[in-house]
């Protein structure tokens, strides 16, 4: 099976914002760019070898997909992707635990 490219959406970086702050917390909070740099590579290569095995679907939109997984920096990470007309997967949200 070849991998599959994996683009983020724009919509995905705004809840990254929502959730997470620009800057590293006091209190050990990521930051944005933590979350990047640490949880994106791994889930990024969880979707590019194996999307649906991987994934679930949604039950309100069986087009849109959902990974879970253990996080570095948080408990657990809920990734929401799409499949694009080209066969590229592309995260579109994002929820931490």
């Amino acid at each position: 099976m070849s991998r599959r490219q994996v683009r983020v959406a724009p919509t995905f970086f705004d809840r990254l914002d929502e959730l997470l702050p620009a800057q590293r917390g006091a209190d050990g909070t990521p930051s944005a760019t933590d979350f990047l740099l640490h949880e994106m590579p791994a889930i990024i290569d969880l979707l590019a070898e194996d999307f649906v095995g991987r994934t679930l679907p949604v039950a309100d939109d069986p087009e849109i997909r959902v990974l879970i997984t253990a996080g570095i920096l948080t408990p657990f990470d809920s990734v929401y992707a799409v499949l694009a007309t080209d066969e590229a997967v592309e995260i579109i949200y994002l929820e931490l635990g």
